[in-house]
């Protein structure tokens, strides 16, 4: 199989980024919902509409949520890449990696999901955000080593996540808040 990026892999790509965002937050969103809460969403972010969690194990709840949401989706298209050995779904996978390393790097100026609830259990800020960033680590090397896929692949893969998540950041503070 080419190993090439072409036009249709690129808008893949995108695709993924989006609905990676989009379902990410909607996790949040519904443990919030689910919990009785008014809820807001946008491309990056669930929020409580007004107030706040009634219990810090609510507010552990719609964290983890979302993260959980994002790994779950990372094992299901690391199983169907080895399936179909097809490569446009390697976004999907490569992108749930991606976003969870960048909420990772993030946390140094304001802890996110994995890291706030790592705190809260005790664990330090970076034990959780460590343990899913090497966790989905694993599934993009095994992957990439089954499939053959090159470090260029690999770079370009990050390339293109980053354009997109300029995008998606870019779209969530000026368009839709």
């Amino acid at each position: 199989m080419k190993r090439s990026i072409n036009i249709s892999y690129i808008l893949i790509t995108g695709l993924a980024v989006v609905l990676s965002f989009f379902f990410h937050e909607l996790a949040h969103f519904f443990a919030g919902k689910l919990l009785g809460y008014d809820m807001g969403m946008t491309l990056n972010s669930a929020f409580l509409l007004d107030g706040e969690y009634k219990t810090v194990w609510h507010n552990q709840l719609v964290s983890a949520a979302g993260p959980i949401f994002t790994i779950i989706v990372s094992f299901i298209f690391f199983y169907i890449i080895r399936k179909t050995n097809n490569r446009y779904w390697y976004p999907f996978l490569f992108f749930g990696f991606y976003m969870r390393s960048m909420a990772m790097f993030i946390s140094v100026i304001e802890p996110n999901d994995e890291a706030r609830i790592s705190a809260w259990l005790g664990l330090g800020n970076w034990i959780l955000p460590l343990t899913v960033c090497f966790t989905l680590l694993f599934l993009v090397i095994k992957t990439s080593k089954e499939q053959r896929y090159t470090i260029k692949f690999n770079l370009i893969n990050y390339l293109l996540a980053s354009v997109f998540v300029t995008g998606v950041v870019f779209s969530d503070q000026y368009f839709f808040k």
